[in-house]
Formats: C-alpha cells, sequence, structure tokens
C-alpha cells in the first residue's frame, strides 16, 4: 500500500495488473480478513477496492492504522520512526519493489552485462527510509532527485499524466549489491523476479569495486544491530547538531534524533 495504494478516500484502494503477483497477494489479503474485491479495468491495470460491511471499520484500514500510514498522501508516505524487525524490512522493500520498483539489465556495446534496481517515490522520507534500510542490510545505494520538467506530460494507460512533483530515485548498481539484494529480496511480480535472479547470475562473478569500502573495515561497517530491547524509562536531552546530524560519544559517532529538547525514553 505504501507502493501503489490509496490510502487516502474511505474504501482502501490498489493499483496493479491483475496477472501480476502483487494483485493476487491484495486478494488473498482482503479475503483473509473478511473485506470485498471489486476490480475496475483501467487500461491494462486494475483499481481494486476493499469494501467492508458498513457500520464496521474495515479491517485493512485497521492494519494501515496500526503502522500510521493511513490517510497519508502520495508525498507524505513513510513509515513511523520505530524499530522494525530485519524480516519485516526485506518484506516491506519487495513490495516496495514490486509496486513502485524496476529491475533493468543492459548491455554496452563491448557486450558487458550490467543492472540496477530503482525504487522511486514523490515521498522524500520515504525513500531516505528505503536508502537506509537498504544500507542496514549491507545494500549499498545511491538516492538521486529528478526534477520534473515544466509541461511534460506522458501518457499512462490511455491517461494524460503530468509530473508536477520531484522524483527520489533509490537506486542500486553495483554488482555485489545486486547480487546481496537478489538474495534478500522476494519479489511478486515475475518479470522482476526473473530478472534480478538473471542478473545476479550474470554478474556475481564481479569483484567488488575497491572504492565501495574505502576507508572502512568492512568487519565494523557492515555490523547490524541483532536486537532492541526495552531498557527502561528516564528523562534525557536530545542535541542538535549541523551540518552532518553526527556527533561523538564515549568514542563512537552517533547521530542525533528526534526534535531537539525533552525526550522520554
Amino acid at each position: 500500500m505504501l507502493g501503489d495504494g490509496g490510502m487516502t478516500s474511505c474504501t482502501p484502494e490498489f493499483h496493479g495488473d491483475p496477472r501480476d503477483g502483487a494483485v493476487q497477494f491484495m486478494r488473498e489479503l482482503a479475503a483473509e480478513h473478511g473485506c470485498g474485491v471489486r476490480e475496475i479495468p483501467q487500461g491494462s491495470i486494475v483499481r481494486v477496492r476493499f469494501p467492508f460491511r458498513s457500520g464496521y471499520r474495515n479491517p485493512i484500514t485497521n492494519i494501515l492504522r496500526r503502522y500510521s500510514v493511513w490517510g497519508l498522501r502520495c508525498e507524505e508516505k513513510k513509515l513511523p520512526d520505530i524499530p522494525f524487525s530485519r524480516d519485516f524490512w526485506i518484506g516491506c522493500l519487495s513490495g516496495l519493489v514490486d509496486t513502485d520498483g524496476c529491475v533493468r539489465e543492459r548491455v554496452n556495446t563491448r557486450g558487458t552485462v550490467h543492472g540496477s534496481v530503482e525504487f522511486a517515490s514523490v515521498s522524500p522520507l520515504l525513500a531516505a527510509q528505503v536508502s537506509d534500510a537498504l544500507l542496514r542490510l549491507g545494500v549499498v545505494n545511491r538516492v538521486r532527485v529528478v526534477q520534473p520538467r515544466s509541461g511534460q506530460e506522458r501518457v499512462i494507460n490511455g491517461y494524460a499524466v503530468v509530473t508536477r512533483k520531484p522524483l527520489y530515485h533509490v537506486e542500486i548498481s553495483r554488482a555485489s549489491a545486486l547480487v546481496r539484494l537478489a538474495g534478500l529480496l522476494t519479489l511478486r511480480i515475475s518479470y522482476k523476479a526473473s530478472t534480478l535472479k538473471r542478473l545476479a547470475d550474470l554478474v556475481g562473478h564481479v569483484a567488488p569495486a575497491r572504492s565501495e569500502m574505502h576507508g572502512y573495515d568492512e568487519s565494523v561497517a557492515l555490523d547490524r544491530v541483532k536486537s532492541v530491547e526495552p531498557g527502561g524509562m528516564r528523562r534525557v536531552y536530545d542535541v542538535t547538531v549541523s551540518p552532518s546530524g553526527l556527533f561523538l560519544v564515549n568514542g563512537l559517532v552517533v547521530g542525533a534524533g528526534g526534535s531537539s529538547g525533552r525526550r522520554m525514553l
């Protein structure tokens, strides 16, 4: 729903190709929670609505409220700033690549195969969260911003679409990162899954670039948090730093989180 879902009307919606796995997943989710499924053809895709009994709260809406995403517009989409499990992020990233991502395979004039996996969103916060989650999973990526051109218009399924907001692209293009990503994601869109698997097989022999971990000890740089446990509650004070947002505490590089002022942990 963070990808091709609609969460601002009374009834949750999803847009996708009826022949692919993402729409089928939403059909099964609706059936599991007792919601109806109404599919409205729009060119080669369908607009899928999930109505529920009148006078009762929609179970799918309740799930979205639980994650604080219900009611968010496209440019506002993001996940709450709470610790999620590794499995959650892998599932979330798989769904986002399925809906708002693409897998590309290219061959240059010398016959060398290159590829990339991209996720695009008009939400800068969601793009930043995706980039950060990938890094925590050991997948090197970069974020670039594509500004809209004035008067630029595209036709999608017979509908004229004018881009008015910048697009935030999260791009994975290094061979080692593609191989690692292929081992993590479980894509439901068949052609994306097969392309990513083929890419990983074709570029798997490529050694990591020397610049990829330049200046870092890989045994430390790729360390990951294994678990987060409650440690009690006491009054603490946050700090505001600039421009990088990083500072040293007892020899450790840490970052300031949240707004300045008092905060309870």
